[in-house]
């Protein structure tokens, strides 16, 4: 039995961070890939009003991702994790591969931007279930005392893809000539989702529902309107979800998904030297979030959560102010302090702190309501800023902007309450068996 046990715990902690790892492999081609898929889909002379309508796109889940969060939210708590995480997968890996096979403006004229931007609503969509979703499946999989460490391979999964993509990019602008990536070498990364999209749907459809939704469907104990529940009992919850979420998410886009970007357009790096920078910061930032989240086992989640806001918002003027005409090393030094360390220490007990706030009938939808709200400032940040910074002429645009979040993350910090198991924390999750025992699952929260 324990066994059994600890075996569905590694594949429910596999099953839930790769879909998260696809997902933001594609959003980070996407974002690294801006200035390219702007000549492909918006050419024209002005190269800045290309690139806003590239990022314009790039924002389009503002409005599907909440979307998708909801539709999807309810599912995950009517019908279960497995399935309801088995269909997103299907719809995420099929519109990004959708992506790798539009022909380009100059072939079909505008019907190629129209065919993007319906590909980006169909992917925002099923996004909107992803994280919530994945999160809930692990935190119902794993032992109590281990809760932080495993649930934090989620946000980790989310930095190894943006990773995977910085890295890709890396290798397809060395390689490839500007005619060569303009030309088909962009949509070789979208592409790429469909056999990942395969594996990773072959893992979860092997995986077996967690105990404590199975728990709660065998008492028919199930929400009957995951939602309306959610808003009439959790609210509050909901609200300190968005809020904690919010300075991450900001600086997760602003500072690991836009700076290549930055450098290039404002500073006027080379795309190789930008991804250089950033993928470094990245990496940082996927070894520090395990560290994190097994610290916020053993001494709390709220203690990393302040430590890592507090330095987010001391470095973060710094790093923009810094970037211009300073030395690569440099820049990457910035941003690993940044964008790696300081990122890395908020995130690692983030996500486990959200699906501790819910019980069970309504995690799915508590967590995915909040997190999807955080996402309508992160996701058009790239966009506002590109306008901000053209608008007013100032490369301080982006430190303001991740400034502001992450303060009002750091406010919510105060009113949200501790709640890691070994700090007396209020523990919703029924606790999976622990390693080296064999029990049954006690009676999930409701």
């Amino acid at each position: 039995m324990a066994a059994t046990t600890k075996a569905n715990s590694r594949k429910a902690t596999v099953a839930g961070a790769i879909g998260n790892f696809i997902e933001w492999f594609d959003y980070s081609i996407y974002g690294f890939m801006a200035v390219t898929i702007s000549t492909v889909f918006f050419p024209g002379d002005d190269p800045t009003a290309a690139l806003l309508a590239t990022f314009g796109v790039f924002a389009l889940p503002v409005i599907t991702r909440p979307l998708g969060g909801v539709v999807f939210a309810r599912f995950g708590d009517r019908i279960g994790r497995k399935k309801t995480l088995a269909l997103v997968l299907i719809l995420m890996s099929a519109s990004t591969g959708a992506i790798g096979l539009i022909p380009s403006y100059a072939t079909i004229g505008v019907t190629a931007p129209i065919l993007l931007i319906l590909a980006r609503i169909v992917q925002g969509f099923s996004a909107g279930g992803e994280y919530a979703g994945g999160a809930a499946l692990i935190a119902e999989s794993v032992p109590a005392k281990r809760r932080g460490l495993m649930v934090s391979l989620m946000p980790s999964s989310t930095g190894l893809g943006l990773l995977a993509g910085s890295l890709f990019s890396f290798v397809l602008a060395g390689a490839l000539t500007a005619d060569q990536l303009q030309s088909w070498g962009w949509r070789v990364g979208f592409l790429v989702a469909i056999p990942l999209g395969l594996v990773g749907l072959y893992i979860r459809l092997r995986l077996e529902e967690t105990s404590a939704f199975q728990e709660l469907a065998e008492s028919d104990e199930l929400a009957s309107s995951p939602v309306k529940e959610t808003l009439r009992t959790q609210l509050g919850n909901v609200g300190k979800v968005a809020g904690i979420a919010l300075g991450q998410t900001v600086c997760y886009y602003v500072v690991l998904v836009y700076t290549p970007t930055f450098l290039r357009t404002e500073l006027g790096y080379s795309p190789s030297d930008s991804l250089i920078a950033t993928s470094l910061a990245i990496a940082v930032y996927v070894v520090t979030i395990p560290v994190a989240g097994h610290l916020s086992d053993r001494i709390g989640r709220k203690p990393l959560l302040f430590a890592g806001s507090v330095a987010m918002l001391v470095l973060i003027f710094p790093t923009f102010l810094i970037m211009e005409g300073a030395s690569l090393p440099l820049i990457a030094t910035l941003q690993v302090l940044a964008g790696g360390l300081a990122l890395g220490c908020y995130t690692g007990p983030l996500v486990c702190t959200w699906v501790e706030l819910f019980p069970t009938r309504v995690r799915y939808t508590g967590v995915s309501l909040g997190f999807n709200l955080s996402v309508i400032a992160s996701v058009s940040s790239p966009f506002v800023l590109t306008w901000l910074i053209s608008t007013t002429g100032s490369d301080l645009m982006p430190a303001w902007y991740v400034a502001i979040a992450v303060a009002i993350s750091l406010l919510t910090l105060f009113v949200v309450p501790e709640t890691a198991p070994a700090k007396g924390g209020h523990d919703h999750i029924t606790p999976a068996a622990d390693d080296e025992e064999a029990t049954t699952p006690g009676r999930a929260g409701s």
